[in-house]
């Protein structure tokens, strides 16, 4: 009878937490809503950002760049490359500023004396990134086919599904690592190591968001191999861009591994990074909380 009892209280307490993250979402989700003005202005920004590239897809007609092999077409690679830039950007961008957010407005502690667990607000204060987002990287292929000319193809909807997944939680994985420094490393009013390094530099100049990542010196396209971006833009260029080559490797670890498919390295790579990242970020996250818990820097005395 205990043992059932004790699974009922696990089991509403599951519900509360569902109950709570959809409340806090929901609250960011009126905030958003309420400056209507800016809906309109990240649609247009989607658009002007789509339109840039495409006049530079224009600048690569007739060059020596090739994009084998991912076909031909610039504004699909490129568009390709925006989608997972949206996607990625606040999985690891948004943890560090939204724990940042609760602690300078003086609710940490608050939210930490209710039965939730150390994830819930800011889970839930992250939506407010992942509506103002994710929509942009759906937008960005919208936009590219409709206006640009980009032209993708869908054949295996199962294995792309599996590959955002897998970019999804192995970027949240690094977010997750980036927010424990808040607490852990107290990095409250400095540049956050842990974003700047991923985000502001290897991603930025290695993922190959705007162009192959063939292109660059041999020693950053291995500094590229350590990041899940490398791995999703490869999947999905080969696998949605028509003319894509899915045979011929590309990335150095494909190179040193060539007795594997480029997809299906691409995907165990994920797969690896993806259990990798998010448990060191879960364990770090929850290293600082309690670190904060026990010196009483859970938030901002006044």
């Amino acid at each position: 009878m205990s043992i059932t009892c004790r699974k009922g209280a696990v089991t509403a307490l599951r519900f509360k937490e569902w109950d709570s993250l959809v409340m806090f979402s929901k609250r960011e989700f009126i905030i958003w809503w309420s400056y209507k003005m800016n809906a309109l202005m990240w649609v247009l920004d989607t658009l002007f950002t789509t339109v840039i590239f495409f006049m530079l897809s224009l600048v690569t007609r007739g060059s020596d760049v090739s994009f084998f092999p991912y076909g031909g077409n610039y504004v699909s690679f490129v568009v390709l490359g925006l989608f997972v830039y949206f996607i990625s950007f606040t999985n690891l961008g948004d943890p560090y500023p939204r724990v940042s957010r609760i602690y300078w407005g003086g609710t940490m502690d608050l939210y930490l004396l209710s039965p939730l667990s150390y994830f819930t607000p800011m889970l839930g204060i992250m939506f407010r990134g992942v509506i103002d987002d994710y929509p942009r990287s759906v937008l960005a292929l919208l936009f590219g086919w409709l206006f640009f000319g980009a032209v993708f193809t869908f054949h295996a909807p199962f294995t792309l599904l599996l590959i955002l997944i897998l970019i999804l939680i192995s970027t949240f994985g690094i977010g997750m690592i980036s927010a424990s420094s808040f607490y852990l490393l107290d990095f409250k009013q400095q540049t956050e190591p842990v974003k700047f390094i991923f985000q502001d530099v290897i991603i930025a100049l290695t993922a190959g968001y705007y162009y192959p990542i063939t292109v660059l010196p041999y020693q950053l396209q291995v500094l590229g191999s350590f990041i899940p971006h490398t791995y999703a833009l490869d999947a999905l260029r080969r696998l949605m861009i028509p003319g894509g080559d899915t045979l011929t490797p590309v990335l150095p670890l494909q190179f040193a591994m060539q007795n594997i498919k480029p997809i299906t390295l691409d995907i165990l790579v994920l797969i690896l990074m993806s259990a990798v990242f998010m448990p060191i970020g879960w364990f770090l996250y929850v290293k600082g909380i309690e670190r904060a818990r026990r010196d009483g820097t859970l938030t901002r005395w006044q």
